[in-house]
């Protein structure tokens, strides 16, 4: 869930028409420090945690980027 997060970040970075690989970077980086929180919890030392939170702080920033472009236009 945090790669498939970090990649929709990224790829809404590129191509961002609608906003929706950035809503969706947003959802899938949030179950992947859910389910990070859940692995550390049972012990494991591999998490990805980094990788959800760069994947959220990536979408967040894109989602911005494209409300403040969406909002200039107007």
């Amino acid at each position: 869930m945090a790669y498939t997060g970090l990649v929709l970040a990224l790829v809404s970075c590129l191509i961002n028409p609608v906003a929706i690989p950035s809503v969706l970077g947003i959802v899938f980086s949030a179950i992947g420090i859910a389910k990070s929180a859940e692995l550390e919890g049972a012990g494991r030392q591999l998490t990805g945690r980094g990788t959800a939170i760069a994947g959220l702080v990536v979408s967040i920033a894109s989602t911005a980027w494209f409300l403040w472009r969406i909002s200039t236009l107007v």
